[in-house]
């Protein structure tokens, strides 16, 4: 154990891509420490808990470190993110995984509603094309471009959620090389999918756990005492059932016209084809 450090690398996002996951196996590396918590939100403007503190998330022995934050791509919600972390890691190499923007976008707006945050129908929260939060993270060119004002392209790493599912050895190869440690080492963790579970927390018992002095702590507690499987067979007692929301068809149309640009410039950047995506 030590004092901390800061971290090499930052997984920026997206929300409801496969962050949790794709954090879990990269703290399976034996050459990886991952932040405790999971998303320290460190470069937030509402974050106050200094330098210090930052550094604690990082205490393991490693050759790189990260944190997982996806409140980092959600501007304009939150301004200044890049810039503010440019002027503390000029040199952090940046992870941002991705998957069909519209399918991320009803993730997000399910995941806000089961939370006790969104009391409009799917249609009318997405009827503002041009102001709904949920269609602006999923912007992933505009959310990248604020950092690319920053950072060169070659310190940036985009990976395709639907790859990292579907071929999720030969993808952590490509993410571990990225970042400068063995792309060979295997590890069981590597075998098992998170976030799969057909429920989620019911309203107000993850804002208790997350945003209360009291959850935090039974939060931390559980976490240093508990094993991860029992852990989620615990909270399970306070899973509700999830219906996925349905888009109607014109919304739908109006979603895809509003987004078409941006994955057609996410293309061009990456040289990537999304071909499974929607559009």
């Amino acid at each position: 154990m030590s004092d901390g450090t800061l971290p090499t690398f930052i997984l920026v996002g997206a929300m409801k891509c496969g962050t949790t996951s794709l954090h879990r196996y990269l703290g399976a590396h034996p050459q990886v420490c991952v932040s405790d918590p999971k998303e320290p939100d460190f470069f937030l403007r509402r974050n106050q808990k200094g330098l210090a503190w930052y550094k604690q998330c990082f205490r393991e022995s490693a050759q790189a470190f990260g944190e997982a934050s996806t409140n980092y791509t959600k501007y304009p919600a939150f301004r200044g993110v890049p810039e503010r972390m440019h002027r503390l890691l000029p040199d952090v190499k940046l992870l941002y995984l991705v998957r069909d923007p519209i399918e991320r976008a009803v993730s997000h707006y399910a995941h806000n509603r089961v939370a006790g945050r969104e009391s409009q129908s799917v249609d009318e929260a997405f009827r503002p094309v041009d102001g709904s939060h949920y269609l602006q993270t999923s912007r992933y060119h505009f959310q990248l471009s604020q950092y690319l004002e920053h950072y060169p392209g070659e310190r940036v790493l985009v990976i395709e959620s639907e790859r990292l599912r579907a071929d999720r050895k030969s993808v952590l190869r490509e993410v571990f090389s990225f970042l400068g440690v063995d792309p060979a080492v295997e590890a069981s963790a590597f075998e098992e999918e998170y976030h799969t579970t057909s429920g989620k927390l019911k309203p107000g018992v993850s804002t208790f756990l997350q945003e209360t002095q009291f959850g935090q702590f039974l939060t931390s507690v559980g976490k240093a005492l508990l094993p991860q499987a029992l852990r989620e067979r615990g909270l399970s007692v306070f899973r509700s059932d999830v219906k996925r929301p349905t888009l109607s068809e014109s919304t739908r149309a109006r979603v895809r016209a509003h987004l078409q640009n941006d994955v057609d410039q996410l293309r061009a950047l990456t040289g990537k084809e999304f071909s499974g995506w929607s559009l």
